[in-house]
Formats: structure tokens, C-alpha cells, sequence
């Protein structure tokens, strides 16, 4: 018997007020051939009980005996999942309709298996789900080199590969690249997508497939300071290892607009998320 052939991964925490909404936003997807495998790290609320309530079989619960931790959490859903492809889907994030048919046809078709990742842009989104702006890596379609993705990303002084839920990779290169790295937590998703591109091309979608989810819980200045020198000292990190193939002026132009980009945090914290 073969398994499906993606797995969403769902890892969670006490996340009663938008698991449910994250579960279905899978399940209506057009494309069918997925188990939706939900890790939960000792919830204390109502969220192990909301996913019990799903009949579907696809939906899978796995219950960690202790609270691991966030980032284990993640990887321990990884360990989990059986499909061909992963997708790491936040549990207070949602995709839209058509995002994992569009996703797997791209990966099917690559029979060569070039390709190491598929993203989409997506809304960034409040905690009521109003979408305050939209960023991905291209507004046309697009596949370009690990080292070329790479490169373009730095410059941009942020993430425009994409959040998990934006996100889907080939689980067997995993085997080469490992799983999340917990010591840099500000810059985890990046590291791990990076790794995966040194493997194969990233093909980019011009459609939005996903939302990000950001609330005042994580709005204040020092995370936001927190986050530009995780994300400068990654920056250096890449540019001393040669692997990476980034260039000095990618390497100059992420430096600066990392921090350019920290500023408009600021402000996107203390006026909109107020």
C-alpha cells in the first residue's frame, strides 16, 4: 500500500482559535491525495479536541507526551509525514483554493526532479484576517537556480521564498539537508529553504495560495530588533560559506535593507496592529 502523496504538516499549540479554520482550508482543497498530519505539543486548551471531532481519516493526531518545544515540534511533524512532498502548514495560517493542485502539478510534471521547492505569494494577514498587504518572490511565473532564488532573496532583506504554508518541497532531500535548526530562530524557515535549494530550482507562482498570520503578541520593538540581527548574522553566515555561491552585492544590498524593512515593522506594529 502506497501513502498520499503529500503531507501537510500541522504543528500546534494551544491553537483552539484558528485550528479548525487552518484543517478545512486543507480539506477543500481540489486536489485530494494528502494526509493532514497535526502534532500537538501539549495543548491546554480546546485544540486536541477540535481535531478529534474530524472524521476524515486523512486528518492525523499525534500527541507528544511532553511540550517539546516549538521548533522540535515542527520537525517531529516532519518525522511524521509519509507523502512525497511536505508542506508545513502553520496552525493560525490558511491556504486558498487550488494551491496544492497547482503545487503538485508543477512537481509531478518535473519527472527529472530539478525542481527542490514550489512557493506562491501570499496576504499577510491580522488576527482578524484582514489583509493588510500581499509579498511574494515573482508576479509572473518563473523557476530559477537554488543559487539564483538565493541570491534574489537576501537582496530583499526579508523572506519572499515564502512561509510554510506558501511552501512545498520534496521530502527526500531532507535526508540531505536535515530538519529545522532551533539555535536560530528568527531566520529557521530560511535556513532550512536554503539548504533545500542547494538541491534543485525554485519554481515560483505568481498566484497567492496562502495567508500569514501576524498579531500584537509578536509586535514588539525588541522581537523586531531581535529579528534584524538573527537575519544580519545569517546573511554573513551564507556569505562566508561558499556553497551559497551569494555574491558581495547581494550581500550588501540584504544587509541594508534588512534594516530598512525592520523600520517599517515598527511602524506596521505601533499603527496598524494597534
Amino acid at each position: 500500500m502506497t501513502g498520499p502523496k503529500l503531507s501537510v504538516c500541522i504543528p500546534v499549540y494551544n491553537g483552539q482559535q484558528f485550528i479548525k479554520e487552518t484543517i478545512d482550508s486543507v480539506l477543500s482543497q481540489s486536489f485530494k491525495d494528502f494526509e493532514i498530519v497535526v502534532v500537538d505539543n501539549q495543548s491546554t486548551d480546546n485544540t486536541i479536541s477540535i481535531v478529534k471531532s474530524y472524521s476524515d481519516p486523512r486528518v492525523k493526531l499525534f500527541i507528544n507526551d511532553t511540550n517539546i518545544g516549538m521548533i522540535p515540534n515542527w520537525n517531529k511533524a516532519m518525522e511524521h509525514a509519509t507523502g512525497k512532498y511536505i508542506k508545513i502548514l502553520p496552525a493560525d495560517d490558511f491556504i486558498y483554493p487550488g494551491c496544492l493542485e497547482k503545487q503538485v502539478k508543477i512537481m509531478d510534471a518535473d519527472t527529472n526532479e530539478k525542481i527542490a521547492m514550489v512557493g506562491g505569494r501570499r496576504n499577510i494577514i491580522d488576527e482578524s484576517g484582514k489583509i493588510l498587504f500581499n509579498r511574494g518572490f515573482t508576479k509572473t511565473e518563473c523557476e530559477v537556480t537554488g543559487f539564483a532564488a538565493i541570491n534574489k532573496n537576501v537582496r530583499s532583506g526579508g523572506n519572499i521564498i515564502g512561509e510554510g504554508g506558501a511552501i512545498m518541497f520534496r521530502k527526500n532531500i531532507l535526508k540531505k539537508t536535515g530538519n529545522f535548526n532551533s539555535d536560530i530562530f528568527y531566520v529557521l524557515d530560511l535556513d532550512l529553504w536554503y539548504k533545500i535549494l542547494l538541491h534543485g530550482n525554485y519554481h515560483a507562482l505568481p498566484d497567492v495560495v496562502s495567508s500569514f498570520r501576524v498579531s500584537k503578541s509578536s509586535a514588539s520593538v525588541n522581537v523586531v530588533k531581535k529579528q534584524r540581527e538573527d537575519l544580519s548574522n545569517f546573511i554573513n553566515k551564507i556569505y562566508l560559506n561558499k556553497e551559497y555561491q551569494l555574491s558581495w552585492l547581494s550581500r550588501k544590498i540584504g544587509l541594508f535593507k534588512s534594516f530598512a524593512l525592520t523600520e517599517a515593522k515598527k511602524i506596521l506594529y505601533k499603527y496598524v496592529l494597534k
